[in-house]
């Protein structure tokens, strides 16, 4: 597989979702980072649509539960910040995509 544009050090897109899904094979990480980023899609929206303050505070609420969840599953908030920092929009397309896999599964 070819390096998708925006890769670093030769990591696909491919790849890099497979280590986001590897961070969260514990039941309990998996299913707060799923409230937790419909709590931060809340905040967003919220904050579109013109409530700025209650959508900051959503948002931080949400980013606090997924830091929390990542305690579960010891060694992977070091590894989900740096994967966050290094490819931002790749995070949000692996975190939809995990979300979506999860609603759809129910």
């Amino acid at each position: 597989m070819k390096p998708e544009p925006g890769a670093r050090g030769g990591e696909n897109y491919a790849q890099f979702q497979l280590r986001l899904l590897a961070r969260h094979r514990s039941f309990v990480t998996d299913w707060l980072a799923t409230a937790a980023d419909l709590i931060m899609l809340g905040g967003l929206g919220l904050g579109i649509s013109g409530r700025r303050n209650t959508g900051a505070a959503t948002l931080t609420g949400g980013f606090v539960l997924a830091a929390i969840a990542h305690l579960f599953q010891p060694g992977t908030l070091r590894d989900e910040l740096a994967a966050i920092a290094k490819h931002p929009l790749w995070s949000v397309r692996a975190e939809t995509h995990r979300v979506r896999n999860k609603v759809r599964a129910r």
